[in-house]
């Protein structure tokens, strides 16, 4: 028998097997992401036969995480961590970022491509989205800004590539004690690691 800590727990390669005394909410969300969109590793380069499901699944992933790296705790403060989130270990815009938690809101939400903002950031703005699979492109295009509408292009795989890379990045600041955020990560990832679902 192998025991893990906690670091080695939340963050469980997805291509081992499920463990006897069950395995966190990250491991099983990848799990299972895998099976809508490929390998981690490898982008298909063709139409991703399940991409809603995968979109919704990764942006609960993100969101998910972003528990573990932000400071901002508490429902209130959904957007403010996603957005950092998505901002700091992504390296991009914030308006971008903000732009991706709209996204996030109209597809785990309304299961939609548009939504209308009701967060401080430009309330009642329109934020409409397209959905590529063409992975040469950027995850995120602002196409237009006219009036009270914003409408993106988001990559699919670009999408999947940065919850991937949100995943490895927190893993390294997991493991380096002399990065700034290391311990509230290693914090939260103990009382979040003990979340557990059983599979046989």
């Amino acid at each position: 028998m192998i025991i893990d800590g906690p670091i080695e727990s939340f963050f469980k390669n997805p291509t081992l097997g499920p463990s006897p005394e069950g395995d966190g909410i990250l491991f099983h969300l990848r799990r299972d992401l895998m099976k809508l969109y490929g390998e981690e590793g490898k982008n298909s380069g063709a139409d991703p036969p399940h991409a809603m499901l995968a979109m919704i699944g990764i942006l609960a992933g993100i969101d998910y995480l972003s528990k573990v790296y932000s400071r901002h705790q508490g429902y209130r403060n959904n957007r403010k961590r996603f957005v950092e989130t998505v901002h700091d270990l992504c390296n991009i815009a914030n308006d971008d970022s903000e732009a991706v938690y709209q996204f996030r809101c109209a597809l785990v939400h309304s299961v939609a491509l548009s939504t209308i903002s009701t967060s401080s950031y430009r309330k009642n703005t329109r934020f409409v989205f397209e959905v590529t699979d063409d992975e040469s492109l950027f995850l995120i295009e602002k196409l237009s800004d006219v009036g009270n509408e914003l409408r993106y292009r988001i990559s699919f795989w670009k999408l999947k590539e940065a919850f991937l890379d949100i995943i490895g990045r927190l893993e390294d600041i997991a493991r380096d004690v002399g990065h700034s955020r290391n311990a509230h990560v290693v914090n939260m990832i103990g009382k979040m690691h003990s979340e557990k679902i059983l599979k046989a």
